[in-house]
């Protein structure tokens, strides 16, 4: 019987050294304790009651005003939980020193950041996305009578995904650049934040931030999110390609300043 059954010896060469491993681990975090169905709970109750208050709420509730708020609340909130739940996804290993004994095993660091980036990218996509899409689907079905096209509405929690995939990556970089807490969850929430206003002092921020992808600007409609589910034209692909760019970037760096971190 092996010694240590989370890390058990793999075949896997070069980056991909412990991969396979250091997966089964990290999804076991998510998986295999309370933090599932805790998010579950969360993010369905909180996209569930404000969706309800607003569809059964509103006098003379209108579907378009009801998507736009969707969006809003779907691609804002759940954002501040993905910071939170990764501030010390790298920071927390590295001060407690389980980054240091994992990586004395034969484990590649590349691999280290690619099983965190999988198993919190999957555990978001599927508590903060999903779940949520599915309760305000139906009831958006049962409070306007109205079945919204569902590979629309797929694609739709495909841009949420990638506005919370902006902000993980993002922290996760934080935690491979900095070793402080702070500094990591004050630089992701403040950038979150702090997006309309630098949009504001410099408009063609809107092509490369991920505010203007959930969140309307200057009227109802103006977010690819809102404009995707109304039916309307998408005034710009770009910030959808820019944002994807920058998450792979937010990665690649990750990976570059971990690899030289001393242990």
């Amino acid at each position: 019987m092996p010694g240590n059954s989370a890390f058990e010896m793999v075949q896997e060469r070069g980056w991909r050294r412990g991969l396979r491993n250091l997966l089964d681990n990290e999804f076991a975090r998510w998986w295999k304790t309370r933090r599932w169905w805790g998010q579950c709970l969360i993010w369905g109750g909180i996209i569930g009651f404000m969706m309800g208050a607003v569809v059964f709420g509103t006098p003379g509730f209108k579907l378009e005003s009801g998507l736009t708020v969707y969006a809003v609340f779907a691609g804002l909130f759940p954002t501040v939980g993905v910071v939170i739940l990764m501030q010390g996804a790298l920071v927390g290993e590295k001060k407690d020193g389980t980054a240091a004994w994992v990586l004395s095993k034969p484990v590649s660091r590349p691999a280290f950041i690619l099983a965190k980036l999988a198993a919190n990218g999957l555990g978001v996509l599927a508590t903060m996305v999903v779940l949520p899409g599915v309760i305000a689907y139906l009831l958006f079905l049962i409070g306007a009578n109205t079945a919204l096209d569902p590979a629309i509405f797929l694609a739709a929690l495909g841009v949420l995904f990638l506005n919370h995939l902006f902000y993980l990556t993002l922290t996760l970089m934080l935690g491979a650049l900095f070793n402080s807490r702070g500094a990591v969850i004050g630089i992701g929430l403040g950038l979150l934040f702090i997006q309309q206003y630098l949009i504001g002092l410099l408009p063609v921020l809107r092509y490369v931030l991920p505010w203007n992808l959930v969140i309307p600007l200057n009227n109802q409609t103006d977010a690819f999110v809102p404009d995707l589910l109304l039916g309307q034209p998408i005034r710009s692909y770009i910030p959808l390609f820019v944002v994807a760019v920058e998450c792979i970037l937010f990665v690649l760096i990750a990976v570059r300043r971990f690899s030289r971190e001393e242990f």
